[in-house]
């Protein structure tokens, strides 16, 4: 079941097309991960897809309703920001109790849910004394009070430190199997969420350019693909891509990246300091590339991007 399906959304402010004929599924009890740099649209596409914003073209659905001026829609939608703001001199536990009244919900859910985030010991403090990584717990805490089916988390973890990010991640993946919850997680910061999600959709441009099972995506941009570090990165691409067994060669400063046919790794490594001599270029480290979520990301955007030219 689809919770979220967008189709060719697009917004404009002005002449900047921030969303361009975008299409998104995010499938019931999944977490996803849309990942993108800073302007790509992650921000604008969740806005439309909660129905704070109406796209000028395209349509959004979440539990099969348009979400645009639907309030009971959003009963069912927890949401976390960036930034959070709080009454500062609210006392967390009393916050929250408001909190559920307002949600018509009892009172010792607020309990509940700062059991589900770990913050029990912060009842009684003032939320301007948590810290950042715990002020992103209870951003979670209050938008799980509702129990919603789904909650979507604008770039949660933009502003903590690497340790604070691994245990709000950890948090999202230990509320995901216990609670049942799907997520919609927007981030440009990408190592660690490939621990937490099953799918992404990578945004560029005001796009997404590819989505789906990160598996599928591993084999489809990533696979057999090898590192080779050069003085000369364009003069030896140059010879790469003309072997038979290779398919695609991006070139960046430190050097290029070679995805090539199955079972056709070795062969590159023999043929690659031939290659060298021949181009007057200097080999300074040949490897299999990793296949972490940011490789991945690169691979999309260099070769999607290659496609659109």
């Amino acid at each position: 079941m689809s919770v979220i399906l967008a189709e060719n959304l697009t917004k404009h402010y002005g002449i900047v097309h921030a969303v361009n004929n975008l299409s998104l599924t995010v499938q019931e009890n999944s977490v996803i991960g849309l990942i993108g740099p800073n302007g790509a649209g992650k921000t604008t596409t969740i806005k439309m897809v909660l129905g704070l914003l109406k796209p000028d073209e395209g349509h959004v659905e979440i539990f099969g309703e348009n979400p645009w001026d639907n309030p009971d829609l959003r009963n069912n939608i927890g949401v976390v920001h960036e930034k959070n703001y709080f009454p500062a001199h609210q006392k967390v536990l009393n916050y929250l109790e408001r909190v559920c009244r307002i949600f018509g919900v009892p009172e010792f859910r607020a309990r509940e849910v700062l059991g589900l985030v770990n913050l029990e010991e912060a009842n009684d403090r003032q939320i301007k004394a948590l810290s950042a990584g715990m002020l992103q717990k209870f951003g979670i805490a209050h938008a799980l009070i509702h129990k919603p089916k789904l909650v979507v988390a604008d770039e949660m973890t933009a502003n903590l430190d690497p340790l604070a990010r691994s245990s709000l991640l950890d948090l999202v993946l230990k509320l995901h199997k216990e609670e049942k919850v799907t997520f919609l997680l927007s981030s440009h910061i990408l190592p660690e969420l490939s621990r937490v999600c099953d799918s992404v959709a990578v945004m560029n441009r005001g796009k997404v350019w590819a989505s789906g099972k990160l598996d599928e995506l591993y084999d489809k941009f990533s696979a057999r693909t090898v590192r080779i570090f050069t003085d000369q990165p364009e003069k030896l691409a140059e010879q790469v891509k003309a072997l038979p067994y290779v398919e695609h060669v991006s070139i960046d400063s430190r050097g290029i990246s070679v995805k090539v046919a199955e079972g056709k790794e070795d062969n590159l490594y023999e043929d690659t300091p031939k290659l060298a001599r021949k181009s007057g270029a200097k080999i300074q480290g040949i490897e299999s590339e990793s296949t972490s979520l940011e490789e991945l990301y690169r691979q999309i955007v260099t070769q999607q991007g290659e496609k659109q030219k």
